[in-house]
């Protein structure tokens, strides 16, 4: 039996827009061409190959979107980016030159081929995937497991860091739920640890000063105190201590900004010590003093 006739290219060009300028084997087969036919389409610059399967249109500049989708599809319908990958495409990394793109793929299908490094997982759940349009993504509790994995604490502490807010309770959950990983201790630490609760690394310095001078921790860190959300929060003494990191108040209207929540805080009786990156130099004990004081 003879197949269907083979649809006009502008129908292969509509369907490729509507996959960020991409189509698979299967899409040019239901458009009614044969592999003979692709070929030809790839030897003439039509289409790039860009994986076994998967195809973009030769005319298209290839975005990293689209060849995070190329990749995804390649390795099969249950594979999503995943790793550095996901955490570039969530915006908590950048990627530099001509990075990998790592991808997790259910049991023993496919394995790593030039730029695209396969992570096989026994356990790679719906709850832990978010579909963006047609890319599948390990959402961002599953992508900072995974980081674990592969990452020095420091460098997984740095990623966890561009998160708004570290959904503690659902990286509880996960974990537990991911059991015999390689990156366990380093996600607990994450979790559990006297920085976990930490939004950046001026606060990790202001810790560290802490303990080295007998300054106690504050009740609170990263809470709203009389609707205003302040660093840490020493409840007793009625002292909200602001951390101003040293990118911190390049424009004028962020220290206007300031005055004004530290006068909307005084209202209520409640003094802001504000500290920049080198009051918090170790051998430094100003700070340190101004805080006994005050604390006292």
């Amino acid at each position: 039996m003879r197949s269907q006739t083979a649809k006009p290219w502008v129908e292969v060009v509509a369907q490729a827009e509507r996959q960020e300028g991409l189509v698979r084997r299967s899409d040019l087969m239901a458009l009614g061409y044969h592999q003979r036919q692709v070929r030809r389409l790839v030897n003439n610059g039509r289409l790039l190959a860009l994986h076994p399967g998967v195809y973009a249109l030769g005319h298209r500049a290839i975005s990293r979107r689209a060849r995070f989708l190329a990749a995804v599809w390649w390795a099969g319908d249950g594979a999503a980016l995943s790793h550095e990958s996901a955490a570039a495409f969530y915006g908590w990394i950048t990627e530099r030159g001509s990075p990998h793109i790592h991808l997790s793929v259910p049991g023993d299908g496919v394995r790593s081929r030039g730029d695209v490094v396969v992570h096989r997982t026994r356990h790679l759940d719906h709850r832990d995937v978010v579909a963006y349009g047609l890319l599948r993504v390990t959402d961002r509790v599953r992508t900072v497991i995974d980081l674990a994995d592969h990452l020095a604490y420091d460098e997984l502490r740095r990623v966890a860091d561009q998160l708004p807010s570290l959904p503690r309770g659902r990286l509880v959950v996960t974990a537990q739920r991911l059991t015999g990983r390689a990156g366990a201790g380093r996600t607990h630490r994450l979790i559990h640890g006297e920085d976990a609760h930490t939004r950046s690394e001026m606060e990790r310095r202001y810790v560290r000063y802490c303990e080295l001078h007998g300054v106690p921790h504050p009740d609170q860190r990263n809470v709203r105190v009389h609707g205003v959300l302040v660093d840490c929060w020493y409840r007793d003494a009625k002292l909200v201590v602001e951390l101003d990191s040293r990118a911190h108040h390049t424009r004028r209207n962020d220290f206007e900004a300031d005055r004004l929540r530290d006068r909307a805080l005084k209202r209520h009786g409640v003094d802001t010590l504000r500290l920049v990156w080198r009051d918090l130099d170790p051998g430094d004990l100003l700070a340190a003093e101004d805080l006994l004081q005050r604390l006292a």
